[in-house]
């Protein structure tokens, strides 16, 4: 066994990776077939295969690692197109989750104004009249109040199954301090309904707040079926081909999962899309001796914004997925309205604006000849002479310039008094000024400065952009992977294997429990490394960390700061809280030391190092010369059209550099050097930009 696979199931493309003994890696991309993921997966390591001429059969002989990634479940969520969700919650406490979760200005497609009371509010992933109720009640200390009414939960069960629920979220007020009566339910639905998928929010989240709770439950319940079903059709049909190796998938906090422990939780897969990239972005800045990385993925509709943080990539503890809240961790990505479909148009008050709406797969931009009407960012790039028309996706697909130039001149150019090169380069800059603002913002709430990162622009839409960005937030360094196009796909095989665990412990800091916390931990260590084990992870390769969601009395929100292993005494918790006061100056802007401080959640993270893969260094050479293709006339302002030369980037060997103004294809994506810059191709293929050698 010999070979690595790692394959991204997207909305519309698959994306493939092999990386052979030699460290040779091969790219393919597939279409994604949306009505059984299954198809599409296997139809990209066909072609992996074919690349190596092989029979699927041979090449999954051989495999000795697949991981896959998905975003099946985000579809589901975002599209509406899950199975048919119940809910039973504690007698009164039925409709909690019709009501809204979050602010108004956090809602999708929401107003800023708070006060709008024409918005309808989002609407909860189970309809009104099933969400049922049963007679129970337990207190906030555990303690059994009311006993659970065994008859009641018998109606229910039978109530949803006549209506054709296929999955139940059981969500019971304090059901995280003693799930007795949710684990009862679960029996008796099994015993009522055995056909009926059961999540329980005990399970799910074990913490206080039954909105994230129980939201999170829901979530899990929704895509439970979906998730199921992918794993157990792609497992079964993996064997069925000769696999006999590992099969891993990548999860939503950007680790690795085996198939047992997916079906267990399968919300860990809902936000797993974007998770990988950053693990790619870490791998490539470490290997330039950077710690701190800005990870950039441009596509067709986003800008996908992720941060790698002294080395380890961020995440959060909680997301706002179509107005409702998602609490189980995941890497910290924020989504910019900007991509290479992103419409531009002149507004009302004749000011140039580009996205967030975005011209889609269909009809696209104007270039590709499917009746779309509006300018994008791609026809611009096609109009500035950036993209070859005739070679864009290697020359699988022919655009139009003509049509970008007609709707360029029709919808921005005509309306502010320019000519088309000038309207097309307006729609650029825009588009860079928006990246590198919402970049800004998102660095702000973390507390960064973009100067002090490097950028590893990636995408298939970013290196086009990525110099202007670059001058835009003022960073140094610029990597553009040579594997960017297949960014997610080539970074699961950066991933380590990973489990986050959560408890509640609510407590003024100078009050607390050390023994609890102690427990608590001990009991979340024990359950990480089960886990572990189960993945055939030994104790010597575990790293286990911990944390504690801190904050100032009398606060809303909170800060994590970590806590040091071993026994939970007087001196560690001291040095936790003198953490806590640096993050919260870091991320908010001020930290009192003599401010009172409390505890609000517990948590642990295990994790086991996956050995990432050797790559085949790129052949060395001084001559850039070998891989001119040519000269075509590019806009670069002040100056408007000049003669730049372009290169085949397949054909650059690593030490050679490449000045501006010129511009290096590849068949997936196209990177823009503008004059007085450089770049350096590195022993595995990637350009290195730096603007101060510049």
């Amino acid at each position: 066994m010999n070979f690595r696979i790692s394959v991204d199931s997207g909305g519309t493309f698959t994306d493939g990776v092999l990386i052979d003994e030699t460290g040779t890696a091969v790219l393919r991309k597939a279409h994604t077939t949306p009505a059984d993921p299954a198809l599409g997966t296997l139809d990209c390591i066909g072609r992996l295969a074919a690349a190596k001429g092989l029979s699927l059969d041979a090449l999954l002989a051989r495999t000795h690692t697949l991981v896959l990634g998905t975003t099946m479940a985000t579809n589901a969520v975002a599209t509406g197109s899950g199975p048919v969700l119940g809910t039973i919650a504690t007698r009164g406490y039925r409709m909690r989750m019709a009501f809204p979760q979050v602010a108004k200005a956090e809602w999708k497609e929401g107003p800023s104004d708070m006060y709008d009371f024409r918005a309808d509010p989002p609407k909860p992933l189970a309809a009104y009249h099933l969400m049922a109720e049963v007679t129970e009640r337990v207190d906030h200390r555990g303690e059994i109040v009311t006993a659970l009414d065994e008859d009641d939960c018998r109606r229910a069960a039978r109530y949803l199954k006549a209506h054709d629920v296929g999955t139940v979220a059981v969500t019971l007020l304090h059901s995280h301090v003693n799930p007795t009566h949710e684990r009862r339910i679960a029996r008796i639905l099994a015993e009522e309904c055995p056909d009926m998928q059961v999540t329980l929010s005990s399970s799910v989240l074990p913490v206080g707040g039954e909105v994230e709770r129980w939201g999170t439950a829901m979530f899990a319940a929704y895509v439970a079926p979906i998730v199921r079903r992918f794993v157990e059709r792609i497992e079964a049909r993996l064997q069925e081909n000769g696999f006999r190796g590992q099969l891993q998938f990548i999860q939503s906090n950007g680790g690795l999962a085996a198939p047992p422990i997916v079906v267990e939780n399968p919300a860990v897969l809902l936000l797993s899309g974007p998770a990988a990239g950053p693990a790619l972005g870490r791998s490539l800045g470490l290997a330039n001796e950077f710690r701190n990385v800005l990870s950039v993925d441009m596509g067709g509709t986003s800008f996908d914004v992720g941060v790698v943080h002294d080395g380890i990539v961020d995440t959060v503890r909680q997301q706002i997925i179509d107005g409702k809240k998602f609490a189980l961790p995941s890497v910290d990505v924020t989504a910019v309205g900007a991509g290479g479909g992103s419409i531009a148009r002149v507004d009302a008050s004749g000011r140039l604006q580009v996205g967030p709406k975005s011209a889609g797969a269909s009809p696209g931009p104007a270039c590709y000849g499917k009746g779309g009407e509006f300018p994008t960012v791609t026809d611009a790039n096609v109009a500035l002479g950036y993209i070859d028309p005739d070679f864009f996706l290697g020359g699988e697909m022919r655009l139009r310039k003509d049509l970008a130039e007609a709707a360029i001149r029709t919808k921005v150019a005509d309306p502010l008094g320019l000519t088309v090169a000038e309207g097309a380069a307006a729609i650029y800059e825009v588009i860079n000024a928006n990246m590198a603002s919402g970049t800004d913002v998102a660095f702000a709430k973390r507390g960064y400065d973009p100067r002090d990162f490097v950028m590893v622009a990636a995408g298939g839409a970013a290196a086009v952009h990525a110099v202007r960005l670059i001058q835009e937030l003022r960073i140094d360094t610029l990597i553009v992977p040579k594997v960017g196009p297949t960014y997610c796909a080539y970074g699961m095989m950066f991933c380590d294997l990973k489990h986050d665990y959560q408890r509640s412990y609510h407590s003024e800091t100078d009050r607390a429990d050390l023994g609890r916390i102690q427990g608590a931990f001990d009991d979340m260590e024990r359950e990480a490394r089960a886990t572990l084990r189960r993945e055939g992870v030994d104790d010597a390769q575990m790293a286990i960390h911990r944390s504690l969601d801190m904050r100032y009395y009398g606060q809303f929100r909170d800060r994590n700061a970590p806590i040091a292993a071993g026994a939970i005494t007087t001196g560690t918790l001291r040095a936790a809280v003198e953490k806590f006061h640096r993050v919260h100056e870091q991320t908010v802007g001020y930290g009192d030391a003599a401010y009172p401080t409390e505890i609000v959640r517990l948590h642990l993270t295990g994790s086991a190092q996956v050995v990432p893969p050797k790559l085949k260094p790129v052949p060395r050479g001084a001559d850039v010369g070998v891989a001119r293709k040519g000269t075509r006339q590019a806009y670069f302002a002040p100056r408007g059209f000049i003669d730049v030369p372009v290169y085949d980037g397949a054909r650059l060997a690593s030490g050679v550099r490449v000045t501006g103004p010129a511009i290096i294809e590849e068949v997936f994506t196209t990177f823009v050097l503008p004059p007085d810059v450089g770049t350096v191709v590195d022993d595995y293929g990637n350009f290195i930009t730096k603007l101060r050698e510049a």
